[in-house]
């Protein structure tokens, strides 16, 4: 995703159950570029990556449009084309759904 030609800051913790992750900051701008956490296995540490792109100005927040996972077996993509925030949502999306009629 960046190359060598990049400069990047570069910041590491551990968090609950000594999971560990590494940070990616561009230098220029101070957005995240890369993020690589550990999670524990019995085989010991499993690395998941997930890079950060295309970041875009929504309200006044950077946010990144293009999101790529990676792990050991397999590799997703997550393109966003448009972000709102804030937009109303009729309350009924969240009302519980009428239960099922049995056929006797």
């Amino acid at each position: 995703m960046f190359g060598q030609d990049r400069a990047v800051q570069v910041v590491q913790g551990t968090g609950p159950r000594n999971t560990l992750v590494t940070l990616y900051f561009d230098k220029a701008s101070g957005l995240l570029l890369r993020m690589v956490r550990y999670g524990a296995s019995p085989i010991g540490r499993i690395p998941t990556q997930i890079d950060y792109a295309d970041y875009r100005d929504v309200a006044g927040v950077k946010l990144p449009f293009r999101m790529t996972f990676a792990w050991l077996n397999g590799r997703d993509a997550i393109q966003l084309d448009d972000v709102r925030p804030n937009v109303p949502i009729d309350a009924a999306k969240f009302s519980r759904p009428a239960p099922q009629s049995s056929k006797p």
